[in-house]
């Protein structure tokens, strides 16, 4: 198996990786009639999104998506039209859409990766990060931000032995876990 690529979202102009999603309301290529398909065993879901909060804001910035084929021309969003790019699959690539977005719930969000924690299933934890921040978001607002850096790097202390984090469920708890970004802290 192989580690995912995980959606992005840039904050205060960096980029992090979304590692944690409660809530409703983020567009998804499914919303435009599109119908993906997985184009490497990195990206299951066939699709990746990168998110902005842009005066208090979360957008859909850019939005990637693999299909096997299109019966009629791409559909424009947010009057955008793709990039493609055709290599036996049919590569999407909506950049700049500017795309206002309804969420409500809260996305984790982290960077500075720790190398030494890399799993090769599903999408990375949380506590594999230096810097780890939750926003909660109402109806695509930003109303809060919570710094969870050192509560990360505590429970990180707890669940790694020799560099490695230690898995504590059953292998099938452990893969259903690592392709979930749902997280309760």
């Amino acid at each position: 198996m192989t580690g995912q690529i995980p959606d992005n979202l840039i904050y205060n102009k960096n980029s992090y990786s979304i590692v944690g999603l409660k809530g409703e309301g983020l567009p998804s290529p499914f919303d435009f009639g599109l119908e993906p398909t997985s184009p490497h065993t990195a990206n299951w879901r066939g699709f990746i999104m990168t998110y902005k909060i842009a005066e208090n804001r979360l957008i859909v910035q850019e939005m990637n998506v693999t299909v096997k084929g299109l019966k009629e021309k791409p559909p424009l969003i947010n009057n955008v039209n793709p990039e493609t790019k055709k290599e036996g699959l049919i590569h999407l690539a909506y950049k700049s859409l500017k795309l206002k977005t309804q969420f409500t719930g809260k996305i984790l969000i982290a960077n500075d990766f720790i190398n030494s924690m890399y799993v090769h299933m599903g999408f990375q934890s949380p506590i594999s990060f230096e810097k780890v921040i939750e926003l909660k978001i109402s109806d695509g607002n930003l109303i809060e931000v919570t710094d969870f850096s050192e509560i990360m790097k505590k429970y990180r202390n707890r669940k790694v032995s020799d560099g490695k984090l230690v898995r504590t469920e059953n292998i099938q708890e452990w893969i259903a876990r690592t392709f979930s970004l749902d997280y309760d802290f």
